[in-house]
Protein backbone atom coordinates (compact mmCIF):
# COMPACT_ATOMS: atom_id res chain seq x y z
CA UNK A 1 0.00 0.00 0.00
CA UNK A 2 1.05 3.71 -0.75
CA UNK A 3 2.02 5.47 2.05
CA UNK A 4 2.58 8.82 0.18
CA UNK A 5 6.36 9.21 1.54
CA UNK A 6 8.03 7.09 -0.87
CA UNK A 7 11.20 8.48 -2.09
CA UNK A 8 11.83 9.94 -5.57
CA UNK A 9 14.03 6.70 -6.20
CA UNK A 10 11.33 4.22 -5.40
CA UNK A 11 8.81 6.14 -7.28
CA UNK A 12 11.15 6.01 -10.43
CA UNK A 13 11.71 2.77 -10.46
CA UNK A 14 7.69 1.52 -9.84
CA UNK A 15 7.56 3.73 -12.84
CA UNK A 16 10.25 2.33 -14.84
CA UNK A 17 9.01 -0.74 -13.83
CA UNK A 18 5.98 -0.48 -15.81
CA UNK A 19 6.98 -2.74 -19.39
CA UNK A 20 4.89 -0.01 -21.30
CA UNK A 21 6.96 3.11 -20.35
CA UNK A 22 9.65 4.07 -22.50
CA UNK A 23 13.32 4.61 -20.48
CA UNK A 24 13.06 8.11 -19.85
CA UNK A 25 16.20 9.49 -18.31
CA UNK A 26 15.99 11.09 -14.79
CA UNK A 27 17.02 14.51 -14.15
CA UNK A 28 18.89 13.15 -10.90
CA UNK A 29 20.89 10.35 -13.36
CA UNK A 30 21.22 12.91 -16.09
CA UNK A 31 21.90 16.71 -14.17
CA UNK A 32 19.68 17.86 -16.62
CA UNK A 33 17.40 21.13 -15.70
CA UNK A 34 14.61 22.93 -16.82
CA UNK A 35 15.98 25.68 -19.32
CA UNK A 36 17.28 28.87 -17.31
CA UNK A 37 14.86 31.26 -19.06
CA UNK A 38 12.10 29.02 -18.42
CA UNK A 39 12.61 28.90 -14.73
CA UNK A 40 12.65 32.45 -14.61
CA UNK A 41 9.02 32.38 -16.36
CA UNK A 42 6.40 32.31 -13.26
CA UNK A 43 3.32 30.31 -13.14
CA UNK A 44 0.14 32.59 -13.53
CA UNK A 45 -2.81 30.02 -12.71
CA UNK A 46 -5.88 29.16 -15.22
CA UNK A 47 -6.04 31.19 -18.58
CA UNK A 48 -9.91 31.66 -20.06
CA UNK A 49 -10.42 31.27 -23.28
CA UNK A 50 -12.55 32.55 -25.81
CA UNK A 51 -15.18 30.38 -27.35
CA UNK A 52 -16.00 29.87 -31.39
CA UNK A 53 -18.76 28.61 -32.46
CA UNK A 54 -17.72 26.56 -35.71
CA UNK A 55 -21.27 26.69 -37.11
CA UNK A 56 -21.08 30.75 -36.89
CA UNK A 57 -17.35 31.83 -36.52
CA UNK A 58 -17.48 35.67 -37.43
CA UNK A 59 -15.72 38.17 -35.58
CA UNK A 60 -15.32 35.84 -32.47
CA UNK A 61 -12.68 33.53 -34.41
CA UNK A 62 -10.24 37.05 -35.92
CA UNK A 63 -10.66 38.30 -32.44
CA UNK A 64 -9.40 35.55 -30.78
CA UNK A 65 -6.52 34.58 -33.21
CA UNK A 66 -5.26 38.49 -32.64
CA UNK A 67 -5.64 38.23 -28.78
CA UNK A 68 -4.43 34.86 -28.07
CA UNK A 69 -3.84 32.57 -30.81
CA UNK A 70 -5.95 30.03 -28.92
CA UNK A 71 -9.35 29.35 -28.49
CA UNK A 72 -11.91 26.47 -27.89
CA UNK A 73 -13.66 24.98 -30.77
CA UNK A 74 -17.67 24.55 -30.24
CA UNK A 75 -20.23 22.87 -32.61
CA UNK A 76 -17.27 21.02 -34.65
CA UNK A 77 -19.38 18.60 -35.85
CA UNK A 78 -16.73 15.59 -34.80
CA UNK A 79 -19.13 12.35 -33.34
CA UNK A 80 -18.48 11.69 -29.87
CA UNK A 81 -17.99 8.16 -30.32
CA UNK A 82 -15.39 8.59 -32.83
CA UNK A 83 -13.30 10.28 -30.79
CA UNK A 84 -14.04 7.63 -27.89
CA UNK A 85 -12.92 5.02 -30.35
CA UNK A 86 -9.71 6.54 -30.90
CA UNK A 87 -9.15 7.92 -27.41
CA UNK A 88 -9.40 4.15 -26.62
CA UNK A 89 -7.06 2.29 -28.85
CA UNK A 90 -5.13 4.54 -28.52
CA UNK A 91 -4.75 4.00 -24.74
CA UNK A 92 -4.62 0.75 -25.23
CA UNK A 93 -2.01 0.53 -27.56
CA UNK A 94 0.26 3.42 -26.02
CA UNK A 95 -0.72 2.44 -22.30
CA UNK A 96 -0.71 -1.79 -22.70
CA UNK A 97 1.61 -2.38 -25.29
CA UNK A 98 4.98 -3.03 -24.30
CA UNK A 99 7.44 -0.10 -24.89
CA UNK A 100 10.10 -3.09 -27.00
CA UNK A 101 6.71 -3.70 -29.23
CA UNK A 102 5.55 -0.24 -29.61
CA UNK A 103 9.43 0.59 -31.09
CA UNK A 104 8.93 -1.70 -33.25
CA UNK A 105 5.98 -0.28 -35.25
CA UNK A 106 6.30 2.52 -37.84
CA UNK A 107 5.69 6.03 -37.01
CA UNK A 108 6.34 5.50 -32.81
CA UNK A 109 8.07 8.20 -31.00
CA UNK A 110 8.80 8.78 -27.94
CA UNK A 111 11.26 11.88 -25.71
CA UNK A 112 10.48 13.79 -28.95
CA UNK A 113 7.94 13.79 -31.62
CA UNK A 114 10.61 13.95 -34.43
CA UNK A 115 10.78 10.94 -36.51
CA UNK A 116 14.11 11.26 -37.65
CA UNK A 117 17.81 11.28 -36.16
CA UNK A 118 17.38 15.06 -35.35
CA UNK A 119 18.50 15.59 -32.18
CA UNK A 120 17.02 17.80 -29.11
CA UNK A 121 18.10 19.80 -26.32
CA UNK A 122 15.66 17.95 -23.65
CA UNK A 123 14.30 14.74 -23.35
CA UNK A 124 10.33 15.01 -22.88
CA UNK A 125 8.66 12.72 -20.69
CA UNK A 126 5.82 12.16 -24.07
CA UNK A 127 5.80 9.25 -26.29
CA UNK A 128 3.14 8.61 -29.22
CA UNK A 129 2.33 8.07 -32.63
CA UNK A 130 2.53 9.82 -35.86
CA UNK A 131 -0.47 9.54 -38.14
CA UNK A 132 -0.58 10.29 -41.96
CA UNK A 133 -3.73 10.99 -42.78
CA UNK A 134 -2.79 10.73 -46.78
CA UNK A 135 -3.77 6.78 -47.98
CA UNK A 136 -0.73 6.65 -49.96
CA UNK A 137 1.59 7.73 -46.88
CA UNK A 138 0.06 4.80 -44.68
CA UNK A 139 2.30 1.89 -43.27
CA UNK A 140 1.66 -1.31 -44.94
CA UNK A 141 -0.57 -3.67 -42.93
CA UNK A 142 2.74 -6.11 -43.03
CA UNK A 143 4.93 -3.40 -40.90
CA UNK A 144 2.47 -2.58 -38.43
CA UNK A 145 0.12 -4.61 -35.81
CA UNK A 146 -3.72 -5.13 -35.71
CA UNK A 147 -3.82 -3.09 -33.07
CA UNK A 148 -2.10 0.17 -35.29
CA UNK A 149 -3.85 -0.44 -38.27
CA UNK A 150 -6.98 0.32 -36.09
CA UNK A 151 -5.83 3.25 -34.91
CA UNK A 152 -5.14 4.42 -38.71
CA UNK A 153 -8.27 3.59 -39.69
CA UNK A 154 -9.74 5.94 -37.43
CA UNK A 155 -7.39 8.03 -37.58
CA UNK A 156 -8.42 8.54 -41.18
CA UNK A 157 -11.69 8.80 -40.79
CA UNK A 158 -11.35 11.45 -37.85
CA UNK A 159 -8.90 13.36 -39.95
CA UNK A 160 -12.14 13.94 -42.61
CA UNK A 161 -13.40 15.25 -40.11
CA UNK A 162 -10.62 17.23 -38.91
CA UNK A 163 -10.05 18.84 -42.65
CA UNK A 164 -13.47 19.92 -42.30
CA UNK A 165 -12.74 21.73 -39.51
CA UNK A 166 -9.67 23.43 -40.81
CA UNK A 167 -11.12 24.18 -43.60
CA UNK A 168 -14.11 25.56 -42.30
CA UNK A 169 -11.70 28.00 -39.55
CA UNK A 170 -8.91 29.06 -42.33
CA UNK A 171 -11.92 30.00 -44.89
CA UNK A 172 -12.98 32.90 -41.88
CA UNK A 173 -9.52 33.65 -41.69
CA UNK A 174 -8.82 34.01 -45.68
CA UNK A 175 -11.87 36.41 -45.45
CA UNK A 176 -10.93 38.26 -42.76
CA UNK A 177 -7.57 38.90 -44.05
CA UNK A 178 -8.71 39.40 -47.64
CA UNK A 179 -7.02 36.97 -49.31
CA UNK A 180 -7.89 36.23 -52.52
CA UNK A 181 -8.98 32.16 -54.02
CA UNK A 182 -5.63 31.33 -54.87
CA UNK A 183 -3.92 32.56 -51.85
CA UNK A 184 -6.63 30.45 -49.44
CA UNK A 185 -6.36 27.67 -51.39
CA UNK A 186 -2.55 27.07 -50.87
CA UNK A 187 -2.00 28.62 -47.58
CA UNK A 188 -3.63 25.08 -46.66
CA UNK A 189 -3.67 21.93 -47.57
CA UNK A 190 -5.74 20.34 -45.30
CA UNK A 191 -6.03 16.98 -46.81
CA UNK A 192 -2.00 16.47 -46.09
CA UNK A 193 -2.09 17.09 -42.63
CA UNK A 194 -1.22 14.70 -40.07
CA UNK A 195 -2.88 13.42 -36.91
CA UNK A 196 -0.74 12.56 -33.61
CA UNK A 197 -1.87 10.56 -30.74
CA UNK A 198 0.54 11.22 -27.25
CA UNK A 199 0.51 9.75 -24.24
CA UNK A 200 1.66 11.91 -21.05
CA UNK A 201 2.75 8.57 -18.78
CA UNK A 202 2.77 9.30 -15.02
CA UNK A 203 6.44 11.02 -14.27
CA UNK A 204 7.72 9.98 -10.86
CA UNK A 205 9.56 13.61 -10.54
CA UNK A 206 8.17 17.07 -10.19
CA UNK A 207 9.08 19.63 -12.03
CA UNK A 208 9.23 18.15 -15.21
CA UNK A 209 7.81 18.72 -18.80
CA UNK A 210 5.77 16.52 -21.03
CA UNK A 211 6.47 18.73 -24.05
CA UNK A 212 8.86 21.81 -23.94
CA UNK A 213 7.53 24.67 -24.77
CA UNK A 214 7.28 25.27 -28.71
CA UNK A 215 5.35 27.16 -31.30
CA UNK A 216 3.98 24.62 -33.56
CA UNK A 217 5.37 25.35 -37.33
CA UNK A 218 1.73 24.22 -38.74
CA UNK A 219 -1.35 27.05 -39.91
CA UNK A 220 -3.63 25.58 -37.10
CA UNK A 221 -3.63 22.93 -35.17
CA UNK A 222 -6.89 21.29 -33.66
CA UNK A 223 -6.64 19.47 -30.34
CA UNK A 224 -8.50 16.75 -28.95
CA UNK A 225 -7.69 16.16 -25.03
CA UNK A 226 -8.80 13.93 -22.33
CA UNK A 227 -10.14 15.08 -18.80
CA UNK A 228 -6.21 14.89 -16.85
CA UNK A 229 -5.08 18.18 -18.99
CA UNK A 230 -1.57 19.40 -18.32
CA UNK A 231 -1.82 22.07 -21.24
CA UNK A 232 -0.14 25.68 -20.61
CA UNK A 233 0.15 28.43 -22.72
CA UNK A 234 2.70 31.71 -22.43
CA UNK A 235 0.58 34.68 -21.50
CA UNK A 236 1.16 38.36 -19.74
CA UNK A 237 4.41 36.95 -19.32
CA UNK A 238 3.31 33.77 -17.37
CA UNK A 239 2.47 29.77 -17.75
CA UNK A 240 -0.91 29.62 -17.94
CA UNK A 241 -2.93 26.45 -17.24
CA UNK A 242 -5.52 25.71 -19.98
CA UNK A 243 -8.18 23.08 -18.63
CA UNK A 244 -9.00 20.28 -20.65
CA UNK A 245 -12.27 20.85 -22.91
CA UNK A 246 -13.61 17.64 -22.17
CA UNK A 247 -13.27 16.95 -25.67
CA UNK A 248 -12.00 13.37 -25.47
CA UNK A 249 -15.37 11.34 -26.31
CA UNK A 250 -17.42 12.97 -23.43
CA UNK A 251 -20.12 14.18 -25.92
CA UNK A 252 -20.61 17.92 -25.60
CA UNK A 253 -16.58 18.51 -25.48
CA UNK A 254 -14.83 21.34 -26.91
CA UNK A 255 -11.89 20.96 -29.21
CA UNK A 256 -8.75 23.45 -28.90
CA UNK A 257 -7.66 25.05 -31.71
CA UNK A 258 -3.78 27.29 -31.45
CA UNK A 259 -2.16 28.34 -34.36
CA UNK A 260 1.24 28.12 -35.56
CA UNK A 261 3.80 30.04 -36.98
CA UNK A 262 2.54 29.46 -40.68
CA UNK A 263 -0.70 31.84 -39.64
CA UNK A 264 1.45 34.60 -38.04
CA UNK A 265 3.22 34.89 -41.18
CA UNK A 266 0.09 34.77 -43.51
CA UNK A 267 -1.36 37.33 -41.42
CA UNK A 268 1.72 39.56 -40.98
CA UNK A 269 1.78 39.35 -36.91
CA UNK A 270 -1.79 40.12 -36.94
CA UNK A 271 -2.55 36.76 -35.12
CA UNK A 272 -0.66 35.06 -32.62
CA UNK A 273 1.38 31.97 -32.83
CA UNK A 274 0.40 31.11 -29.00
CA UNK A 275 3.70 29.31 -27.29
CA UNK A 276 2.83 26.65 -25.96
CA UNK A 277 4.07 23.36 -23.43
CA UNK A 278 2.80 20.50 -21.60
CA UNK A 279 3.65 19.86 -17.58
CA UNK A 280 3.73 16.04 -16.83
CA UNK A 281 1.44 14.75 -14.78
CA UNK A 282 2.89 12.71 -11.09
CA UNK A 283 -0.86 10.92 -11.24
CA UNK A 284 -2.68 9.55 -14.19
CA UNK A 285 -1.52 9.00 -17.65
CA UNK A 286 -2.78 11.93 -19.75
CA UNK A 287 -4.30 11.27 -23.80
CA UNK A 288 -4.49 14.00 -26.26
CA UNK A 289 -5.39 13.47 -30.26
CA UNK A 290 -3.34 16.37 -32.22
CA UNK A 291 -4.57 17.32 -35.84
CA UNK A 292 -1.79 19.45 -37.54
CA UNK A 293 -2.49 21.82 -40.63
CA UNK A 294 0.21 23.20 -43.01
CA UNK A 295 0.17 25.15 -46.46
CA UNK A 296 1.24 23.17 -49.58
CA UNK A 297 4.88 22.81 -49.96
CA UNK A 298 5.09 25.30 -52.60
CA UNK A 299 3.01 28.01 -51.49
CA UNK A 300 5.01 31.17 -51.22
CA UNK A 301 3.70 32.69 -48.00
CA UNK A 302 3.69 36.95 -48.40
CA UNK A 303 2.05 39.50 -46.58
CA UNK A 304 2.37 43.12 -47.55
CA UNK A 305 4.62 45.19 -44.87
CA UNK A 306 5.60 41.89 -43.26
CA UNK A 307 8.67 41.68 -41.47
CA UNK A 308 9.27 38.70 -43.05
CA UNK A 309 10.55 38.13 -46.50
CA UNK A 310 8.64 35.63 -49.07
CA UNK A 311 9.17 31.87 -48.22
CA UNK A 312 7.89 28.24 -49.53
CA UNK A 313 6.39 26.18 -46.74
CA UNK A 314 9.17 23.58 -47.39
CA UNK A 315 12.02 26.06 -47.29
CA UNK A 316 10.79 27.09 -43.79
CA UNK A 317 10.47 23.00 -42.80
CA UNK A 318 14.09 22.69 -44.12
CA UNK A 319 15.06 25.31 -41.81
CA UNK A 320 13.91 24.10 -39.01
CA UNK A 321 15.05 20.91 -39.45
CA UNK A 322 18.72 22.15 -40.04
CA UNK A 323 18.10 24.46 -36.51
CA UNK A 324 17.23 21.89 -34.70
CA UNK A 325 20.26 19.19 -36.11
CA UNK A 326 22.60 22.10 -35.34
CA UNK A 327 21.37 23.75 -31.95
CA UNK A 328 18.69 20.76 -30.35
CA UNK A 329 15.72 23.64 -30.59
CA UNK A 330 13.73 25.59 -33.35
CA UNK A 331 14.31 29.15 -34.41
CA UNK A 332 11.40 29.73 -36.75
CA UNK A 333 10.25 32.75 -38.32
CA UNK A 334 12.97 34.80 -36.91
CA UNK A 335 15.00 33.63 -39.93
CA UNK A 336 12.91 34.76 -42.17
CA UNK A 337 13.49 38.22 -41.26
CA UNK A 338 13.83 41.03 -44.09
CA UNK A 339 17.20 41.95 -42.47
CA UNK A 340 18.95 38.13 -42.61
Amino acid sequence: MATGMESPAATAAAAMADPSCPPFPLLEEEGQHEREEEENVPHGGELELPTVDLEAPGEALAAACRRLGVFRLANHGVPADLSARLFAVARDLLGRASFHNKQAQPGYFWGTPALSSLRVRDVNWVEGFHLALDPDHQPTAAASSPDLAALADLAREYGAHMARVARTLFGALAAALGLGAGQASAYLAEHDGFLRAYRYPPCPEPGRLGMEAHTDSSVLSVINQDLVGGLQVLHGGAWRDVAPGGGGGTGTGKLLVNLGDMARAISGDAFRSVRHRVAASRGDEMLSLCYFAFPRDDAVISCRGSRYRPFTYAEFREQVQADIKATGSKVGLERFLVHH
